[in-house]
């Protein structure tokens, strides 16, 4: 009860305080995985496993890519109309690029979390999908989906990393809490 309070009196709820710090926990995952996958030959990133999106690469791309868009999701004005889902094939994977823009990316995350009030985090979007469906969704539960989409295809690569004889990097939540839960970034 004692920590609840200390939440409140900081000004920060503990809803948002838990959204944040699984903002800080995926970005942290997925630079641990970049770190481990950098070791890896280009021939090994690229090779084609028939997991998820093909290869360690490609599935990166998709985790990178699924994070830039929903991002721009959660920073639209819903004045403005439904946000709509981008149609077309993203850029051609490249490891470095990755490595260089991720960590931007996952700041991104953060000071939108940072920013937006408990009110913003509840403010629903109407989404435009690529069936034309239209669903209203509340921000809390598109930024939940996200993150647990980054969860399901990093557990993927894990998988990959170990059938190309590898043993993947930690990315258990112990594991970052442990690294000090990466509050200090």
């Amino acid at each position: 009860m004692a920590t609840r309070h200390a939440y409140i009196l900081a000004g920060v709820s503990l809803a948002k305080e838990l959204l944040l710090t699984d903002v800080r926990y995926s970005g942290w995952a997925n630079q641990c995985l970049l770190d481990a996958c950098s070791r890896l030959t280009a021939e090994e990133i690229a090779r084609d496993l028939r997991i998820s999106h093909a290869s360690i690469l490609s599935t990166l791309q998709h985790i990178h890519d699924a994070e830039r868009v929903w991002l721009d999701c959660l920073q639209a004005n819903p004045e403005t109309g439904p946000w709509r889902l981008p149609h077309g094939s993203p850029p051609k994977p490249w490891f470095d690029a990755l490595r260089r823009n991720w960590p931007e990316l996952s700041n991104g995350y953060r000071r939108w979390i940072q920013d937006s009030s408990e009110a913003d985090l509840g403010v629903e979007l109407k989404v435009l999908l690529p069936d034309e469906a239209e669903p209203s969704l509340p921000r809390w539960k598109i930024l939940r989906h996200v993150l647990e989409h980054s969860t399901l295809h990093r557990g993927q690569i894990i998988g990959m990393i170990r059938m190309l004889g590898h043993t993947p990097p930690p990315l258990d939540r112990m594991d970052f809490y442990l690294a000090g839960d990466g509050s200090a970034s």
